[in-house]
């Protein structure tokens, strides 16, 4: 048997005092993560008589969330917020950006990244903030383009609150995706690319057949990354609309919030949540799946 190295057997005090913290954290996640599933079976509520002698239900919170309204229109509003805002927006608009960049240098590439960096770095009630100034009755779009032209002002996070809030998303996350793409197309081989052109491959010929498959890992990380993200995001979307008008941008989080701190029914929240985290574990087996060359 290998003997251990002498550097090792000084170093285990140093190297496991390092991993205190880590250990720390995974505890912590498992133990809140068995809360969050040991009150979803529960008529926890935040106040009233079942906030102290709260009983096990079994699977009625479950039951609950594909019998009542609410929980299926929230999902088809995350799928449809996470669908367009950051696979087809944050990912595409990030890759063509990076596409485009490439050609570009100078104070042209800079300022472009700038302002692709900035909706990123500000703060999220700061990003709303700015939106809500930008599409509310009083905002910049009407005062600079729809009252000059003579047409009457025009609300547009009441009329389209969940296009508005997909947008603002995608300024605020491509971020990510561009840089991403940004450094998986630099690690592409020049020699590559030109033996496709000279072959008589076209532009979009050479990024379908050979520019994707090289980059096709970090497609699928960025999916898994900007797709847990999304599925899960809360503090953008509550701060500009609170998830309405109505329920037209209540996404799961959102619909989470309310059920446990607005109603006050802590043990169905918990159940959406433990729901919340099967979806996403589902989306990341088949994105973690597509990390594997294929065969």
């Amino acid at each position: 048997m290998a003997q251990t190295s002498p550097w090792l057997r000084s170093a285990r005090v140093p190297m496991l005092a390092a991993m205190l913290p880590a250990i720390a954290l995974i505890v912590a996640l498992i133990y809140f993560t068995g809360w969050a599933v040991t009150y979803s079976f529960t008529n926890l509520e935040l106040t009233g008589l079942n906030s102290i002698n709260w009983k096990w239900i079994g699977f009625d919170n479950y039951v609950r969330l594909f019998t009542r309204n609410g929980f299926l229109g929230s999902l088809w509003v995350t799928v449809v917020f996470t669908f367009f805002s950051a696979l087809v927006g944050q990912s595409v608009f990030g890759f063509a950006l990076a596409a485009s960049m490439r050609r570009i240098q100078g104070w042209g590439r800079t300022t472009v990244e700038v302002a692709v960096m900035l909706g990123w770095l500000l703060p999220d009630i700061v990003a709303a903030f700015l939106w809500q100034a930008t599409t509310s009755t009083n905002g910049f779009l009407n005062t600079l383009f729809v009252e000059p032209l003579g047409f009457p002002a025009y609300n547009f996070l009441a009329s389209n609150a969940l296009a508005i809030v997909i947008i603002a998303n995608i300024w605020k996350g491509t971020a990510w995706s561009y840089l991403l793409f940004s450094a998986a197309l630099d690690s592409i081989s020049r020699e590559i690319l030109e033996a496709a052109r000279v072959d008589g491959a076209t532009g979009l010929q050479r990024i379908w057949l050979v520019t994707l498959p090289i980059i096709r890992p970090h497609i699928a990380t960025n999916m898994l990354f900007i797709t847990i993200w999304t599925f899960t995001y809360f503090p953008l979307i509550y701060a500009l609309t609170g998830g309405g008008p109505g329920s037209a941008t209540e996404v799961l989080s959102i619909f989470m919030y309310h059920q446990s701190f607005g109603v006050g029914k802590l043990g169905y929240g918990a159940a959406i949540s433990v729901a919340m985290v099967i979806i996403v574990g589902a989306l990341s087996v088949f994105y973690l799946r597509q990390l594997k060359e294929p065969k």
